[in-house]
């Protein structure tokens, strides 16, 4: 979305400038407008695309459903047009953009649960479903609840947003399929980071984050995070040698 793509940065001046460029604009048009999305303004700076190109930028409403309206008010935008919403509609209907890339790692996940079941002696059998389960359920947290939820998860971080579901859903397990005390530790320490990660990723998605503040939370987090799902899976893997 051009939020998410102005906060990183591809969205931006340069990016315009090219575009405009390329089209041979000048050519094409009059006048000297262009009309750029609201939340795009993070990226670009109006004075230097008007410096190289010529081009006045004009921030246009929030959302596309009001361009006709805007356009028909002399690009004059209502105090609704330039309001932001992120209620429960517009979160779940971006459950998809974080769903469908998480599992694509599915195969990866599968290899890995295989590796661990060989390697604590688990074997390939009907267990595997409950390992699977439990990844699956990481990462229904992670791209579906806490978008759900997100208002209501206490903290502002989502690092910490998506482990705190991920821990529940992890000791949830012990009472449900009754790990032993390897798989449980494994579990505790590996799922909470895999909802965490993928909460993470949703910050790209809203309104109301920060490139300096997401950015702050990966290296908080990340160190904590790699040796966490790290020390998980090798007592996973070990976890033979100390039965």
């Amino acid at each position: 979305n051009v939020w998410c793509a102005a906060g990183k940065g591809t969205f931006s001046t340069d990016e315009i400038v090219r575009q405009i460029e390329n089209a041979n604009l000048k050519s094409l048009v009059a006048h000297r407008e262009i009309i750029l999305p609201q939340l795009g303004a993070p990226g670009v700076a109006s004075h230097e695309v008007r410096k190289r190109t010529g081009f006045r930028i004009i921030y246009g409403p929030i959302y596309a459903r009001d361009i006709q309206a805007f356009l028909a008010s002399g690009k004059k935008a209502t105090h609704e047009m330039r309001r932001v919403r992120f209620n429960l509609r517009d979160r779940i209907v971006l459950i998809p953009m974080e769903l469908i890339p998480a599992l694509k790692w599915l195969p990866v996940a599968i290899g890995l649960i295989l590796l661990m079941r060989l390697a604590d002696g688990s074997g390939i059998n009907t267990g595997m479903l409950g390992d699977l389960i439990s990844y699956m359920g990481a990462v229904a947290i992670g791209t579906i609840i806490v978008q759900i939820l997100l208002p209501w998860i206490p903290g502002r971080s989502f690092v910490w947003k998506g482990w705190l579901l991920g821990m529940i859903w992890a000791l949830s397990l012990a009472s449900w399929l009754k790990p032993n005390l390897w798989v449980l530790i494994s579990n505790v320490l590996v799922l909470p980071v895999i909802a965490a990660y993928l909460a993470l990723n949703f910050t790209g998605s809203t309104t109301f984050t920060s490139l300096s503040g997401v950015q702050r939370e990966i290296r908080l987090a990340a160190p904590a995070m790699i040796a966490s799902a790290g020390v998980g899976i090798l007592v996973r893997m070990a976890s033979r040698l100390w039965v």
